[in-house]
This record gives structure tokens, sequence and C-alpha cells, in this order.
């Protein structure tokens, strides 16, 4: 499906993809390539604008029942999408047709659930901002082992566009696998399902370690952002540390609307966090600008 063509430097100053910081820059990380809240997850334009704005973005990846990836959040199609049914009981092809809802729960007919390949391709036409990348974040996996076959459509998928790409997840050691098969491909790790499985790992200094153990080849954390703004007021500064390690944190979701926003904000920039995802990149920019 061809994206249609636009004229990224007219939507620049109102798409942000960093904000300054006392630290240097902060990027914000487009969750779910959302521009504005409450939009459609996954629209084909705001991954085409970012690509060529330089954003850092991300997309959900969910591998089907014939070893494909699909671009998805949920392990099930509803309700955030038009159709039913568990993506990993599916062949890719049985998705065809189908919209994300956004908030309302409206069908996008920009956002159609699509394969990682049939996202991606369009991106090899386009120019690429030298700062652009694209998270593809690993989620449920039924507690199943990743098939070589979804390993090979992940591979075949990024072709081409492997300098740009970040493979992160819960789930490392299948990162890991998928990451080898993508080569100049970087590695995050989201250690937070290993934090609600082991109540220690509250400890910021154990959450630390607990890192440091499978840091080889790990270039982002994704850190839920109050266990920073815990590790913070406890007086351990996780995300520096995670720094001299040569870890970059990245902290999520942040959105505007929420009480002590600003307080929040103040203590992210503060621990020198070098990214936020948000589903409101506008909104974050201006209320750090205005902190």
């Amino acid at each position: 499906m061809p994206v249609a063509a636009f004229d990224a430097s007219s939507q620049a100053s109102n798409t942000p993809v960093t904000v300054d910081g006392p630290h240097g820059p902060i990027r914000l990380k487009w969750h779910k390539l959302r521009t504005r809240l409450g939009e459609a997850p996954f629209k084909r334009s705001n991954l085409a604008l970012g690509w060529q704005l330089g954003a850092s973005l991300e997309i959900d990846i969910l591998a089907t029942a014939d070893g494909r990836f699909a671009v998805l959040h949920d392990p099930t199609l509803g309700p955030s999408t038009t159709g039913r049914g568990r993506v990993s009981q599916m062949p890719i092809s049985s998705m065809d047709g189908l919209f994300h809802r956004d908030s309302n729960g409206t069908p996008d007919p920009d956002a159609p659930v699509l394969s990682l390949a049939e996202l991606l391709a369009p991106l090899r036409a386009l120019p690429k901002a030298p700062s652009a990348n694209l998270q593809l974040d690993l989620k449920l996996l039924d507690g199943r082992m990743l098939s070589d076959t979804a390993i090979a459509d992940a591979g075949a998928a990024v072709a081409g566009l492997a300098e740009g790409i970040i493979v992160g997840s819960h789930y490392l050691d299948d990162a890991r696998r998928i990451a080898a098969a993508i080569p100049g491909a970087q590695l995050g790790y989201d250690p937070m399902l290993a934090v609600s499985r082991q109540p220690g790992l509250r400890d910021p200094q154990h959450l630390l370690r607990h890192i440091e153990r499978r840091m080889a080849g790990v270039t982002f954390a994704y850190l839920r952002f109050d266990a920073i703004i815990a590790a913070e007021k406890q007086g351990f500064p996780l995300v520096a540390r995670l720094l001299d390690l040569g870890i970059e944190t990245d902290a999520w979701t942040v959105n505007p609307g929420r009480d002590n926003r600003d307080a929040t904000l103040c203590a992210l920039v503060k621990a020198k966090v070098r990214q936020i995802t948000t589903d409101a990149p506008g909104d974050i920019f201006r209320m750090i600008r205005a902190l």
C-alpha cells in the first residue's frame, strides 16, 4: 500500500522529534507512531513523516501462526482493530482489510493492520534523516520460542533499513535473535516485566545489577517513568549509572493530563534521560520547554 506523498518540512515545526534539556537534547519517541493523543496507532503517514524528520519511532510486533510478524500491540485483534481473534493462532493473510481504531473506536484508513514487511516497504523509497530510528518492540509470545521462520521474516522486512532499526523487548533472548538477523541493528531491553515478577528488582541497585548482567550488546534500557522517579527519590542515580555503562534510558510512557505531570518531567530531565516515549510529542515538547 503506497504512502501518499507529502512535504515533511512543512510539518516539522508542529511535529517535534527532540527538545533541549539542561543536559542536552532529549528525543521524543512517537509511541505506536502517534503524533497526537487519541489517534489510531501505526499510521503509515506518521511513519513516513518521522523517517524524514529524524524522529525516534516505535511499533509493536507480534508473531502470527504462519511465522510472520504483524504490527500489533495486543495479543488479540479486538477491540483495538476491526478484527477478532488471537494473533498467534491466525495467519497474516486473515488480517487483510482490517484497520486500527482511534480512541473513539473509529477505524482509520491510514492505519491498516499490516505485516512488518508491508508497513516498512515504502521507507525504502523515502529519504531517511540521519537521526531517524525505528524500534521494533517485540510483544507477548504466549510462552513460545520464536520460530526460525519468524526470525527470517523480520530480517527480510528490514533489509536495507538496518542502520535505523532498534530491536527492543521484555524478552531479551528473543530480541537478541532478531537483532542478530539484522546486521547493524541496535538492541534494547525493557526489564519492567522482570520487575513485576521479581519484587526485589524494585530496589534500583538490584535493578542496575540485573541489567548489568544482561548488558552485552544492549544500548537502550526502557524503564517505566515512575521507576526512574522512585530511584531518584531514593537518592540512587539509576539513569546516570546506566549511562556510565554505555546504556541510554528511555522513559515510558509519558502523556499529558495526569496530576503532577510537570513534576514528573522535571524529575526525568534532572535524571538525564535521553529519550521519552509519548503519544503526544508536541504537548510534551511544550511542557518541557515551559519548565
